[in-house]
């Protein structure tokens, strides 16, 4: 008889064991499904549509002032609202380990027929060259001519070599003759292009 009520202890002990394992196996997959659907639920960090090199705020502001109380001073009464937007793209042309800074303008009063007016400008807001009648985007190729980077950009229909040489790039694409090649390096840095390599506007 004790035998029985022994056996019988156990098995009710057992059943309860169970019951208690298979709950908590039950909760534990509840949990798993909860957690699934909050990382589910979170959203992806959006991630920027411009490039990073031209979203500093600092250098911005320091173009801005450049252009404000300098570059443009005496032409600030003649510009539109319109007219007062630039873009930028920092990179090292010439392997300082120091990054010029590209500025380019975008509307009516500094565009043309054949392109727009761009500044090349070193960190210290000092103007490289001033490049007129350029068309976007720019192509920077790693080959380097004179210790700087060979520019490509397209006039006219054809590309066209820009090489540093005593100071400077020249200014003017539509003088210079075609470039023994029809197209950039697939090493090239591309900057301005509106579509693919987008940069960010700002107004001064």
């Amino acid at each position: 008889m004790r035998k029985l009520i022994y056996l019988f202890l156990v098995l009710v002990l057992i059943g309860t064991s169970c019951k208690t394992d298979s709950k908590k196996g039950v909760e534990k997959d509840q949990d798993k499904e909860v957690d699934s659907v909050v990382v589910k639920q979170q959203k992806p960090e959006q991630q920027s549509p411009f490039v990073p090199q031209s979203t500093d705020q600092q250098t911005a502001n320091n173009i801005k002032n450049f252009l404000v109380n300098d570059y443009l001073k005496e032409e600030l009464s003649f510009l539109q609202d319109n007219d007062r937007k630039f873009q930028f793209y920092q990179l090292d042309l010439n392997g300082d380990g120091n990054d010029e800074i590209f500025v380019r303008f975008m509307s009516p009063y500094f565009c043309g027929s054949g392109g727009c007016t761009f500044l090349l400008l070193d960190k210290y807001g000092e103007v490289i060259t001033r490049f007129s009648v350029t068309r976007s985007p720019i192509f920077v190729e790693s080959k380097k001519v004179n210790d700087w980077a060979l520019l490509l950009v397209k006039d006219a229909g054809v590309f066209k070599e820009l090489t540093f040489k005593d100071g400077s790039y020249p200014s003017n694409p539509s003088m210079l003759p075609k470039a023994p090649y029809d197209a950039p390096s697939g090493h090239a840095e591309v900057l301005f292009h509106d579509e693919l390599y987008i940069s960010k506007t700002f107004e001064f």
